[in-house]
């Protein structure tokens, strides 16, 4: 099937890796996006790597996760080296902190659910943890350890995927936003854009939040209903935090992500606020809270940034990897909701296999658009 034109309509996290993984089969993919490159939810994301919540779900959304995660080290190299930006994977481990008995028992129930799939960590005291972490607050009834878990910083990485893609050809056309799409029968013959019809072979639907609203121009429904979550960036000394804290695993959840110039993020509401960008006082105080009840020393450092990104849900967390029922050369990327960045290196792999006919290395059936929703959300 080489030689094809492959249009991908989205250009974040999940549409580059599509593309980068095309560019590697020896093709020259069409990316498009209605703003600039990767500056929604992929920009905004913690880009943490985590298989804590991915157990907890279990099943097929598991195995997902996981490939994803054991992808992540070879691709990131691979992109460092051609395209000489560093998307900074660190494997940092985390720390859940628990404050009272509840919160340990369900962080408890969380470290069953690892030990289900061969991972295990460690319990610590507050002494035993503040061996690890200095700052961490005293305060805290019980903490545990997971090596585990990884970050790596969303913006270089997209930018990573970027250059690699324009060193390699790639047809990147940013603020050109679709229209409708271009049908004969049941075959998908390409897009319109404000600009003209682009012909293409196959089209991949992985606009993210949007998605949904691009199908209904098919008259297909694609649930990936927008869920904002607001960030907050403190600014502090490098080494001030060494890995990722997490809290309030049953209400108020609050997680710190440590960068390795020193920055802090601090996140993340989970709202259903439409397509509304904006950050809101309540948004930001419950952050700012979740964020000096962990780290005390926080209170003397300086809040940077704040924004605000939209998650793209599905009818039940798990995405949409696939091809569309009733039509031909069309394709789902979309509906990855708290995972996206996690799951961009095995979504990538998966649809490129499929657009070169071949069979993917994972079934798909769990995450067909018409699947019946799962029992389990995949949050």
């Amino acid at each position: 099937m080489g030689g094809q034109r492959i249009i991908i309509v989205g250009g974040g996290v999940i549409g580059l890796s599509i593309a980068e993984q095309l560019l590697r089969r020896g093709l020259k993919p069409i990316l498009l996006d209605k703003g600039p490159f990767a500056k929604e939810a992929s920009w905004a994301g913690a880009g943490y790597l985590d298989l804590r919540s991915a157990s907890r779900v279990g099943g097929e959304f598991f195995e997902l996760c996981k490939r994803s995660f054991d992808l992540f080290p070879e691709w990131v190299d691979r992109l460092k080296r051609e395209s000489a930006i560093d998307p900074e994977l660190i494997h940092c481990g985390s720390l859940d902190v628990a404050f009272n008995d509840e919160e340990e028992n369900a962080v408890r129930q969380m470290e069953k659910n690892l030990k289900t799939f061969n991972l295990s960590g460690e319990w610590l005291t507050p002494g035993e943890a503040s061996q690890k972490e200095q700052q961490l607050t005293s305060k805290a009834k019980s903490i545990f350890h997971f090596k585990e878990t990884s970050q790596v910083r969303s913006p270089r990485l997209t930018r990573a995927l970027i250059q690699v893609l324009q060193k390699g050809g790639a047809e990147l056309r940013e603020l050109e936003g679709v229209e409708e799409f271009v049908i004969k029968g049941s075959q998908i013959r390409g897009v319109r854009t404000a600009k003209g019809i682009i012909e293409g072979d196959q089209v991949v639907l992985a606009a993210g939040a949007w998605s949904g609203l691009l199908a209904e121009k098919l008259k297909i429904s694609v649930p990936t209903k927008p869920f904002r979550g607001q960030v907050v960036m403190f600014r502090s000394k490098p080494g001030t935090l060494m890995h990722i804290l997490f809290t309030g695993v049953l209400k108020g959840f609050t997680y710190l992500v440590p960068r390795l110039d020193g920055h802090i993020y601090v996140g993340s509401t989970l709202e259903d606020a439409g397509f509304e960008k904006t950050t809101t006082p309540g948004g930001m105080e419950k952050l700012k809270n979740g964020a000096l009840k962990l780290l005390p020393g926080l209170s003397q450092q300086l809040i940077e940034e704040t924004w605000s990104g939209l998650r793209p849900g599905s009818v039940d967390g798990w995405p949409y990897i696939g091809s569309v029922p009733g039509f031909e050369g069309l394709w789902l990327a979309t509906g990855h909701f708290t995972h996206g960045l996690l799951l961009s290196a095995v979504t990538g792999l998966l649809i490129s296999q499929a657009l070169e006919g071949e069979k993917p290395s994972m079934n798909l059936n769990s995450f067909a658009v018409n699947r019946k929703p799962h029992a389990v959300a995949g949050i």
